[in-house]
């Protein structure tokens, strides 16, 4: 038979509702009866109603995590160092993957508002403007993971303008001068448009020619890596460099030039961007700028929990710095 709150008071020699303000972490018995009511519920083996003490609290003790692709080791990674922290804190979470598509992220967050979460973590591919008006109109404590977003929601992210400056900066350093983009969307204000910007503006500062017909857009994955290089390629074969925005597309620039009878970094140096685990399958492996994806994970975790207790933010906006990992890809020229 289940340990109740009356067996615990019985024992104690106190009401059922000291023990239960006990337990719930309300302060309002002496220490010692504290001591005494934890003490004994341990040796009676009493286990929590956890439905119950969320009426009481009003909290339930779980986060919200709506993310795109777990199967994607990107976001398994800021995952777990999200599962990691959360855990610190007894948080259990509740894991909602979208593939990037709106109508999901939307769904899952009216689903979240309906579990009563304490917290939500947004960490999908995109942020449409209707995700964050749901978003700011819920009310529950919501931290933004690697999305920059102009509006007050807190977030922890990396600069995708300087870590992209840096890359393209790299391989001019390296003695290259016509460098050409695989870029992400163009249009939207994600990562894929300010990694644009970077790549523009390291040229620029170098005096060195953007050609806009050399960035070329691709959706992040492999395939439209191979196909963009070789649009790339047919417009302009003299090229020395590409910046590729993931590494997916930069394997698929290399399996592109390889394709055209052309060698990797002999002919062309290639740079991506993530660090994801295809860096290391490709042929050869490939240089590229390395996210701190779990570390993305810890900090956003901790800024909610922050925000959940309503304690100050130093910064609401967290940029975490990225490092170049130098493989085989890339050559001085």
């Amino acid at each position: 038979m289940a340990v109740t709150l009356k067996d615990i008071a019985e024992k104690v020699g106190v009401t059922e509702s000291t023990v239960s303000r006990v337990l719930n972490g309300i302060p309002k018995a002496s220490k010692e009866t504290r001591k005494e009511i934890f003490q004994v519920a341990a040796e009676l083996g009493y286990k929590p109603n956890q439905i119950a003490r969320s009426l009481v609290t009003k909290k339930t003790h779980t986060i919200g995590l709506i993310i795109s692709d777990l199967s994607n080791t990107y976001f398994a990674r800021v995952a777990s160092g999200i599962e990691k922290i959360a855990s610190k804190y007894n948080y259990s979470l509740i894991i909602s993957t979208t593939g990037g598509q709106e109508e999901e992220e939307l769904k899952y967050i009216n689903l979240l508002k309906e579990k009563q979460v304490d917290g939500i973590l947004f960490a999908s591919g995109r942020m449409p403007a209707s995700c964050r008006k749901l978003l700011r109109e819920t009310e529950i404590p919501t931290v933004v993971v690697a999305r920059e977003v102009e509006e007050e929601l807190p977030s922890v992210h990396i600069d995708n303008v300087k870590e992209s400056y840096k890359a393209v900066k790299y391989l001019i350093n390296k003695g290259h001068q016509k460098i050409a983009m695989i870029s992400g969307t163009k249009d939207d204000k994600e990562s894929g448009f300010y990694r644009i910007q970077g790549y523009k503006q390291a040229l620029k500062d170098n005096n060195l020619e953007v050609r806009e017909e050399l960035i070329v857009e691709g959706d992040f994955k492999l395939q439209s890596g191979i196909q963009a290089m070789e649009e790339i390629l047919a417009k302009d074969n003299s090229i020395t460099a590409i910046f590729a925005a993931s590494d997916q597309m930069g394997v698929g620039a290399i399996k592109a030039i390889k394709k055209a009878g052309l060698k990797v970094p002999e002919d062309i140096s290639v740079i991506g961007f993530d660090n994801n685990i295809i860096s290391l399958a490709s042929d050869p492996e490939l240089t590229t700028v390395c996210q701190p994806e779990e570390e993305l994970g810890w900090h956003s975790m901790e800024m909610l929990y922050q925000v959940m207790n309503n304690k100050p933010l130093k910064e609401r906006k967290i940029y975490l710095p990225c490092e170049i990992i130098e493989r085989e890809s890339v050559k001085a020229i």
